[in-house]
């Protein structure tokens, strides 16, 4: 029988041979600030939401003639999030996602970069491609008020990290189509390919559903652009194999069109036990009315205009 000093020890020495963390859980914030000051002379607000590990940096940025960011400014919230990245990758602290803001200090405009942790995982293993990699950086723009320091961090659930960047693909990949500039962010591209795209996650009350809205004002074929948003949502949520949701709803407003799928279907395409023109001929529906998009990207429309175009037939 072992003697109690000896049970002490062994247990002792199997306690050291456990997993060592570079950065402590409670000092995530605070080793992120440190990486930024000391390896990069920047100024960084580092904060943590639930999963989500983020930082700030103020700075003066004005697009130039073209409307292009600085580059100092691109790569230095390219160290910021290098060292976001390498504190999260090295802590015990269970962190899903990481996002840099980088704000204009007089005017309020942010730009922001969002990445999934197991995504930088996979990338840093070699599992995904560049190109791929890239797709699963969600970029994004922001606002606040005009001279705000202070850094306010939303925790990212997957279900919104999922939902930003389907929308971010459908506006690239017409973007591609309309032959656009490759540094251009989503928003420029989807104006100059004549496609405006949005996206929501209602997880709460009812269904989990994720919802894409477009406005497609281009000449083609309505039923082809809804076919390319529905086979961009399907890749995302089959790469990530994501199943936590109820159906999937992509409404055309202008063609007052609207596709609506449970999840069972879309797992049915995935499997190849459905197609696509089948899907289509079973769940594409006559939509509410074109009142309803003027709402959702910001514009308003006259009452005797909105009449006309509710009572405009279906094509």
């Amino acid at each position: 029988m072992l003697h109690v000093s000896c049970l002490m020890f062994l247990v002792s020495f199997l306690s050291g041979c456990g997993p060592r963390y570079t950065y402590p859980a409670g000092k995530v914030p605070e080793s992120i600030e440190k990486i930024c000051r000391k390896e990069y002379k920047i100024d960084a607000q580092a904060r943590v939401a639930g999963k989500t590990v983020g930082a700030l940096l103020l700075a003066d940025f004005r697009p130039d003639s073209n409307g292009q960011i600085p580059k100092e400014i691109h790569e230095k919230m390219g160290q910021v999030l290098q060292a976001v990245t390498r504190v999260a990758l090295s802590t015990d602290l269970p962190l899903d996602f990481c996002t840099v803001v980088v704000r204009d200090k007089s005017q309020g405009h942010e730009l922001v970069i969002t990445r999934s942790l197991d995504d930088t995982k996979r990338a840093n293993a070699e599992a995904l491609g560049m190109e791929e990699s890239m797709n699963r950086t969600v970029f994004g723009q922001g606002k606040a008020a005009p001279g705000t320091e202070s850094f306010a961090l939303k925790d990212i659930t997957l279900a919104d990290f999922l939902t930003e960047q389907i929308v971010q693909r459908i506006r690239f990949n017409f973007a591609k189509e309309a032959q656009g500039p490759e540094e251009a962010m989503p928003e420029e591209a989807a104006i100059q390919s004549a496609v405006l795209a949005d996206g929501s996650f209602h997880g709460t009350g009812g269904l989990r559903t994720f919802r894409f809205s477009i406005l497609s004002l281009k000449s083609a074929d309505p039923k082809a652009t809804l076919l390319e948003v529905f086979k961009t949502a399907n890749a995302v949520l089959e790469g990530y194999r994501y199943r936590d949701f109820d159906g999937l709803e992509i409404q055309d407003y202008l063609n007052r069109q609207k596709l609506v799928i449970d999840k069972e279907t879309l797992e049915a395409y995935q499997k190849k036990a459905i197609t696509a023109e089948e899907i289509f001929e079973r769940y594409l529906v006559e939509s509410a009315s074109i009142q309803e998009v003027f709402k959702l990207f910001g514009f308003t429309i006259p009452q005797d205009s909105a009449a006309s175009a509710s009572a405009s037939p279906t094509p």
